[in-house]
């Protein structure tokens, strides 16, 4: 999300979410079309003579996924038109300037552990019941190995086996902590595409099902609609079924290949969500197919605020069939975000010595 047509103003701001550290390319992607935005680029989609050199399709396209999952590195002819127009009517001007440099000043005292020092307990109230931290100097006191973290109890490190980070379900893996650190190490998962729960792989340490949402969302007993009630509302573009907005806020229709992968329509469950802390609107509605009758249950709203993605619509790497998964809406093959590379081998040919698995970050994991 990015505020168009704001280069050089305090409003010039965008939002991306990192939803894979490990595939840092679709966050470049994202950066530069809010930037893109924010300079006064438009979306290529449906823009007469908008020349792209790029088959998969350029940076300022609606969607930032390409065709056929090819990530865009390009701008459109338009792009570059929009930009050149920016700066000849003057909204560019900080641009063309030398920026200020900033100087990056340690300060012992706002909780931020920074450079030369090796904890920071706050204020000289805060750290006046710390017994680790020494609020002056920022140094750990006599005697204490460590100050904040997971894997730091009563200033004392907890050893190298101590459960730091439980595992969410079979795709995720457990943290443990590392005997030197009070942090607890990164979070890791298995591969993408390694088998988990009820899905043919788990994406990004999820293994996201519809009966899973469902029942997030409706409580015990929610379970996914019937194929009926996706074909039914999220084919029609509306409030109860869509596949995302456009740039103008409208409901996208699904086509009929993608129905799976937008509005989450569910069936039974409580009477209205669960969920808190989501301002959403929600519908029950009885459809009769040729004599037999389907519950189909939805929810549209956002989590905190409208900044954030749909409540309601079905998560990234949802089965949508065979060999399928959901991606932005869309159902797409899940082999391009299969993970192949091969855990490090030993002297021996052995892949992770025989003994374990590779992470996301290539880890070996024993």
């Amino acid at each position: 999300m990015a505020v168009p047509d704001t280069v050089c103003t305090p409003r010039a701001v965008g939002i991306s979410v990192d939803i894979n550290v490990y595939e840092p390319h679709l966050l470049g992607g994202a950066m530069a079309h809010m930037i893109g935005h924010n300079i006064g680029m438009g979306h290529d989609d449906g823009r007469q003579e908008c020349y792209c050199r790029d088959w998969h399709g350029c940076i300022m396209a609606q969607s930032i996924v390409g065709l056929e999952n090819v990530q865009p590195y390009k701008f459109s002819e338009c792009s570059k038109d929009d930009y050149i127009d920016a700066l000849r009517t003057g909204h560019g001007l900080c641009l063309l300037n030398k920026p200020n440099e900033i100087e990056m000043r340690r300060n012992c005292g706002n909780k931020i552990v920074e450079e030369d020092e090796e904890c920071d307990c706050g204020t000289f109230e805060e750290c006046a019941t710390d017994p680790c931290c020494d609020g002056i100097t920022c140094k750990l006191k006599s005697e204490a190995q460590c100050a904040t973290g997971a894997c730091c109890e009563q200033c004392r490190l907890r050893p190298k086996d101590h459960i730091c980070r439980d595992s969410h379900n079979e795709c995720d893996l457990p943290e443990y902590c590392d005997g030197d650190h009070g942090d607890c190490p990164m979070d890791v998962f298995k591969k993408n595409g390694s088998p988990c729960g009820h899905t043919k792989a788990g994406i990004s340490g999820d293994c996201p099902t519809l009966n899973l949402q469902c029942e997030a969302i409706w409580g015990y007993g929610g379970a996914a609609a019937d194929r009926q009630c996706f074909e039914q509302f999220n084919s029609k573009g509306s409030i109860n079924g869509h596949c995302g907005r456009d740039t103008n806020d409208h409901y996208i229709k699904c086509e009929p290949e993608n129905v799976q992968c937008g509005t989450l329509q569910c069936k039974e469950g409580e009477r209205q969500p669960v969920t808190e802390g989501v301002d959403q609107l929600y519908s029950r509605t009885i459809i009769s197919i040729k004599g037999i009758e389907y519950e189909c249950k939805a929810t549209s709203g956002q989590v905190g605020s409208s900044e954030f993605p749909d409540h309601g619509l079905v998560k990234d790497g949802t089965p949508c069939g065979d060999n399928l998964i959901c991606l932005n809406q869309t159902c797409v093959s899940i082999f391009p975000h299969i993970d192949q590379t091969k855990c490090p081998t030993n002297s021996q040919g052995q892949e992770c010595s025989d003994r374990g698995r590779t992470t996301m970050a290539q880890i070996p994991y024993f």
